[in-house]
């Protein structure tokens, strides 16, 4: 595959773009967009933002500065207009052989650019609007986005449990007892040390809602996932 054709949009490259591929791509913008969102809370990347427009522009939010709380949200807003649209353009494909179908599996440089206009945009839109923005509608879709992502990954991890399982019941094979045990303990490994690095980011003192949410989801480490294996090792 051309990456350059697909990349500036000289061919759509239906075929070459698995759907894995395409759902990795879209990852991978949420990545950067939650990295981009990190580094608005800091004046850094608002002159790094005015330097992109070579100086010209100087970039002021009715006369206050422009990152912060409210930045994040300009960023994430981007975001999810560019979703709308997106989502708007595909009403009714139902497949990859629908000629808009190459709207979501390519043209990821007209896609990029867009989405980087629509962060750039945000910064001329007041701040007023974005503080009701985040109190309630970015509050709600913020829930409904984390209910979501839970109902995905429990089904991910269901689904590889499942088929971990039956590799072992098919082929009676160690090393597929190993990849679940490894792939058990490794994400419960994770999942400890990343309560930990919450609790030391974003749970200090005067952050009692955070600790307790913390504290609450702490129990989840337990024993119910591994019953499959004592049952079938």
């Amino acid at each position: 595959m051309l990456w350059g054709g697909d990349l500036f949009g000289v061919r759509p490259a239906i075929d070459e773009f698995s759907s894995m591929a395409t759902r990795i791509a879209y990852a991978l913008i949420l990545l950067v967009n939650s990295i981009i969102s990190w580094l608005m809370l800091t004046p850094w990347a608002l002159k790094k933002l005015e330097h992109l427009t070579l100086d010209y522009m100087t970039i002021s939010c009715q006369g206050k500065q422009c990152y912060g709380f409210v930045a994040v949200q300009r960023v994430n807003s981007a975001l999810g207009l560019f979703h709308f649209f997106l989502a708007m353009l595909l009403l009714g494909v139902k497949s990859s052989r629908d000629g808009r179908a190459a709207l979501q599996n390519g043209y990821w440089g007209p896609k990029i650019i867009v989405w980087l206009a629509l962060v750039f945009m945000t910064f001329f839109i007041p701040e007023a609007f974005f503080q009701v923005w985040g109190k309630y509608f970015a509050l709600i879709g913020a829930m409904m986005f984390v209910l979501l992502g839970l109902i995905l990954l429990v089904d991910l991890a269901h689904t590889w449990a499942e088929y971990c399982l039956q590799k072992i019941e098919d082929y009676d094979s160690r090393a597929w007892r190993g990849i679940l045990i490894g792939s058990t303990l490794g994400m419960y490994t994770i999942s400890f040390a990343m309560t930990i690095v919450m609790y030391i980011f974003f749970a200090n003192s005067g952050c009692a809602m955070n600790q307790a949410a913390i504290t609450v989801r702490f129990p989840s480490f337990r024993k119910p996932t591994l019953r499959p294996l004592t049952l079938n090792l």
